[in-house]
């Protein structure tokens, strides 16, 4: 599962990474080039716009219920980019259920650091859906200003040396695939630039990255699993419509997705926007001290005595099922 998720965010992160040809083409590509080449700092948001439910979960009052819920979810924040320093901070607030929780990603080269700032949103939402995770103001304390290096190697289990390496060679694919597309897919109305993204792109793009994952040893432990699995389970319609506003480097994305009747989901489908505007904030990337940076081994620790009684009670309740089986 690991891989299958790192495979497509690198597939989904590159592919709007490459540059290609001349005309709207290639001014849409030169902005999502300069994001990338250049310092930038971009204010970023997400709601959802719409979401349909299935013909037979309309008149489901649960269901409605759901939908208000997860069109109630807002996410705003900020990103950074600092060319030189090779490094990216990315701060998300992100309002669910009555809570503001913060996600905060900071890398470095090959590290990568995780806010665990979040566990208080997190332990407050599963609360509400009587989850006993450890709501004591000891142990939220324990996680505040702290951050989880995602780089160790008993954490993500794969080689970053090798990721970056996959992930450069991939970019050069996506390159050549859009600089292949049909001027046409580019259109221009005053100052901004349309384009759309389609299933079949991402497919294609997906094969790719399962080919070159293949093609050398040292990437063998990225290729996607089970591939032709995955690939079926997609939606059954993928369209991602890119708004680019030339003069003000505006970016905003309209994801739709339908799902396919044969589903036993009770969404038909749902329409995601997401916005990227540029602000004048100087670019300042400062990565957590040695005394912020916590390990996994510390985080079970902290959690050691709620996990413990937690594993108690579960070992309980299998124990007083298998005893009334005997009795009956």
């Amino acid at each position: 599962m690991k891989k299958i998720k790192l495979a497509l965010l690198i597939i989904l992160s590159v592919i709007i990474l490459a540059g290609c040809g001349k005309s709207a083409k290639e001014e849409f590509f030169d902005y999502t080039k300069k994001n990338v080449t250049e310092n930038s700092s971009n204010d970023i948001s997400m709601t959802i716009k719409d979401i349909k439910l299935t013909a037979d979960m309309k008149d489901s009052p649960e269901a409605n219920v759901m939908v208000t819920q997860l069109k109630d979810i807002k996410v705003t924040g900020s990103m950074q980019h600092d060319v030189s320093e090779k490094a990216t901070n990315t701060k998300l607030n992100i309002e669910a259920l009555g809570q503001k929780i913060p996600l905060e990603f900071i890398s470095k080269n090959d590290d990568m650091y995780f806010s665990l700032d979040i566990f208080r949103g997190i332990s407050k939402i599963a609360s509400q859906f009587n989850s006993e995770l450890p709501s004591d103001e000891k142990t939220l304390s324990a996680f505040d200003g702290k951050y989880l290096k995602l780089s160790d190697a008993d954490t993500l289990e794969i080689d970053s040396k090798s990721a970056t390496n996959l992930t450069k060679e991939f970019q050069k694919e996506v390159s050549n695939y859009f600089t292949s597309l049909d001027e046409e897919r580019f259109t221009k109305e005053n100052d901004v630039v349309t384009f759309k993204l389609t299933k079949k792109d991402v497919v294609v793009l997906a094969e790719k990255f399962n080919t070159l994952s293949k093609s050398k040893k040292e990437y063998k432990e990225f290729v996607i699993p089970d591939f032709d699995e995955m690939i079926k389970n997609l939606p059954k319609a993928l369209d991602a419509k890119f708004n680019l506003n030339t003069k003000t480097n505006d970016l905003a994305v309209a994801l739709t997705s339908t799902f396919d009747k044969k589903d036993e989901g009770f969404i038909d489908s749902i329409e995601v926007l997401y916005n990227y505007k540029p602000n004048d904030k100087q670019v300042a990337i400062k990565l957590p001290a040695k005394k912020e940076i916590v390990n996994v081994k510390e985080i079970e620790a902290i959690l050691a005595p709620y996990l413990s009684d937690e594993l108690d009670e579960e070992l309980d309740e299998e124990l007083d099922e298998e005893l009334d089986e005997e009795l009956d």
